[in-house]
């Protein structure tokens, strides 16, 4: 852990989520004078919590970014949920306050080696794969980022490296984040109602290698062309992984692997060149890919009940996402539970997939009308709408569904129309699907 001094230093949060609140703690803790602000209003937020920043000394202003906020600051620091081209960042930037990310803040704290991977899919579980591979080689790790824990709240005094999950939502606000390995795992249309072009969300997930030397790595997909387009220039040391090379990278079959489906072995062949690249034996690379269950809300198994089994795939949040959760049950009968807040990219390839492979869908959420017109339009027509209610889509899929089909949640669409996050979404489904009669 590297010591900063903050004393004194006037700083402004914006973005009260889980970020926001871990760096607003982080320095006022090391005597920085932190004021947060949130558009959301006070009653919004757990009353404990704003209680345990007040007492720390930490100034709140919610339901509001009044312009005099920016007066006599040295710092902002923006939450990932927060959009950089708002009135009081830019009114920071227009005064030349530094305005940096959480993920940009806590790197500056660090000092053991950062393995950061990005990627439009697959982020999860090949973060927490290179943690886990690199726990069974003995070495000591903390997995953070936008996998849960905040960077910020890492302390890596007594760790061999830090590995983290990086958004692009979180790498538009980098200046100095260096990670030694940078992973990047594919790029598919995502976040277009907030980055506008697949141009500019490119640009802003190649921030994770802009500052990395040639002492640095960058592991990436040579399966996938915008990857490969997009590392053209990257001045850290290459290291291409592809599918059809499985056998150069990991020592056994790629039907050992125990998590299914054909984007699980691109993220064990990243996961498992990142590990190499930090010396772990390839014995121990091969034991945690035939053992590790998948992450949470990832084609996540939840049950079988009467021949029909439910899977969680709450983390499919982008039509590329759900179209490969789709392929994973190839050749069963699925009923596909769509829907949420739009992201405002293209559903035709989605749609000619449900087409093909999809018995039936059950639209929920705010989407829904966007979804059923592009599924009709594809000449799919068995369609049941559930509006606002997990519980009705639930229930709807379980109707639809015979003996040895499969009940799929994989909504390819964010979860913020009627949830706090997809965690959330997941955790609804699952105990749903535990608790049907």
């Amino acid at each position: 852990m590297v010591a900063i001094n903050m004393n004194g230093q006037k700083v402004l949060i914006v973005g009260l989520g889980k970020s926001g609140l871990s760096a607003a703690v982080k320095l006022a803790g090391l005597g920085a004078v932190v004021t947060v602000t949130d558009s959301k209003k006070e009653e919004l937020f757990p009353k404990d919590q704003l209680e345990a920043l007040t007492s720390k000394g930490i100034r709140l202003l919610l339901g509001q970014h009044p312009p005099e906020l920016v007066e006599g600051l040295d710092l902002v620091v923006v939450s990932p949920g927060v959009h950089l081209d708002i009135p009081i960042i830019e009114l920071a930037r227009k005064n030349k306050i530094p305005v940096i990310s959480e993920i940009e803040l806590a790197s500056r704290f660090l000092s053991k080696p950062i393995i950061a991977i990005t990627g439009t899919n697959g982020k999860t579980t090949t973060t927490t794969l290179i943690g886990e591979m690199l726990k069974a080689g003995g070495k000591k790790v903390a997995v953070a980022g936008n996998i849960g824990l905040p960077l910020i709240e890492v302390d890596d005094a007594k760790l061999d490296y830090v590995v983290a999950e990086v958004s692009s939502y979180q790498l538009e606000a980098i200046v100095d984040f260096k990670p030694w390995i940078s992973v990047v795992l594919n790029i598919q249309p995502d976040h277009l109602e907030r980055h506008h072009t697949i141009e500019e969300y490119i640009a802003q997930k190649a921030r994770v290698f802009s500052n990395q030397t040639g002492a640095d790595h960058l592991v990436y997909n040579a399966d996938d062309p915008q990857v490969v387009k997009m590392v053209q220039g990257a001045k850290a040391r290459l290291a291409p992984f592809a599918k059809d090379r499985a056998a150069q990278i990991i020592t056994l079959d790629p039907t050992e692997i125990k998590i299914p489906g054909r984007h699980n072995l691109e993220n064990a062949l990243a996961a498992a060149f990142a590990a190499r690249l930090c010396g772990i034996k390839d014995e121990k690379i091969s034991r945690v890919l035939k053992t590790f269950p998948g992450v949470e809300h990832r084609i996540e198994f939840v049950r079988k009940k009467k021949g029909i089994e439910f899977y969680n795939d709450s983390k499919g949040t982008n039509p590329d996402s759900t179209l490969v959760a789709i392929e994973t049950f190839k050749g069963r009968g699925l009923v596909l539970i769509l829907g949420g807040r739009d992201k405002g990219v293209s559903l035709d390839e989605l749609a000619k997939k449900v087409k093909e492979s999809v018995k039936a869908v059950v639209l929920i959420g705010e989407a829904s009308d966007r979804f059923e017109s592009a599924l009709r339009e594809a000449e799919f027509a068995n369609i049941y709408r559930t509006g606002f209610s997990m519980g009705d889509a639930v229930r709807e899929a379980y109707r639809l569904a015979e003996k040895g089909d499969v009940v799929l949640l994989s909504p390819a669409c964010a979860s913020f129309d009627m949830f706090s996050n997809y965690e959330e979404r997941g955790r609804v489904f699952k105990e749903l699907c535990q608790n049907l009669k």
